[in-house]
């Protein structure tokens, strides 16, 4: 079984606009709508929609616990099993207007008992599972969140991380099956500013080198790479024609690896799969279709680079 935790998870409500927002007056949006969002909860979306069934874990509280819960009920594959707070679950505003603005909230506080209760139940993963750790982890939760993770590869597990790079540094001795990071976070992690291919590559296999079984980068929009024990690899996300949305593609790429190598053991084959699965999200309004993966499976090269 994959599992995904998102600590975090977020109401988002929608607001399209035909014209431009003006600063301090009144805008009227012509379309609105609300989606359950979060970085475990895309790669749950992702895997649901390619038939994959998953656990998906995190907190959640408040007048918007229901509400979050109703809306994920329209993915069959997905398991909710998150930890009831007492705090209120966050609602993010995205506007659409030609441009892309976030207005992101804090979120609620997680206390000692809320916390046990989730490692409670991440406790009883066994060998054969997957965990997927994606998002932001507050400061407060690093320990915490570090001895929950160290616990599930000791039970056997396959721990996947995309978060924070503290926690990242800290897990690569207990050998993480998966880790995914962005460009941006390669270079806030290395302490370097306009890091290229190449470089971002070194710093990929450095990481294998320092325990990580396997390691996935997308680099900005275009491209996507893979360090892993039998050399580096590279795949070219973006073609000819002009995407409809780029976000969600790393949290794709995630899902279609976790998905592939389930079913294959294949590492390369399996990032051939991911880097797939990031396209056909660039190329869709929302995140990727098992119709739009497939069409893109067909044509999707990988490229080793050593």
């Amino acid at each position: 079984m994959i599992c995904t935790c998102t600590l975090n998870p977020s109401l988002d409500y929608y607001l399209e606009f035909s014209e431009k927002v003006e600063d301090g007056k009144t805008n009227r949006s012509d379309l609105e709508y609300f989606e359950a969002g979060g970085k475990g909860i895309n790669i749950s979306i992702v895997l649901n929609n390619l038939q994959i069934p998953t656990r998906a874990y995190g907190f959640l509280g408040g007048f918007t616990r229901e509400f979050y819960i109703d809306l994920l009920q329209e993915y069959s594959y997905i398991e909710p099993t998150f930890t009831y707070i007492d705090g209120h679950t966050r609602i993010n505003i995205k506007l659409h207007d030609g441009r892309d603005t976030d207005l992101n909230a804090t979120g609620p506080y997680i206390n000692e008992a809320d916390m046990k209760k989730l490692k409670d139940k991440v406790s009883r993963l066994d060998e054969g599972d997957y965990f997927c750790f994606a998002g932001v982890c507050p400061n407060y939760l690093e320990d915490d969140v570090i001895d929950m993770l160290k616990n599930c590869i000791a039970n056997g597990v396959k721990v996947a991380l995309d978060t924070n790079a503290r926690i990242i540094r800290k897990m690569l001795p207990s050998k993480p099956f998966l880790v995914k990071m962005s460009s941006q976070e390669v270079e806030e992690y290395a302490g370097k500013n306009n890091m290229s291919n190449d470089d971002i590559v070194k710093f990929a296999k450095g990481l294998v080198k320092e325990g990580a079984e396997n390691v996935l980068v997308l680099a900005g929009k275009n491209s996507a790479f893979l360090a892993c024990e039998s050399g580096s690899y590279q795949s070219n996300l973006l073609h000819q024609e002009k995407t409809v949305n780029t976000v969600g593609t790393g949290d794709s790429l995630t899902a279609g690896f976790l998905m592939n190598y389930l079913r294959s053991n294949d590492v390369v084959d399996s990032f051939r799969f991911a880097a797939s699965c990031a396209s056909a999200t660039a190329y869709s309004k929302g995140l990727a279709t098992r119709e739009k993966i497939d069409s893109f499976y067909e044509t999707e090269e990988v490229k080793k680079l050593d």
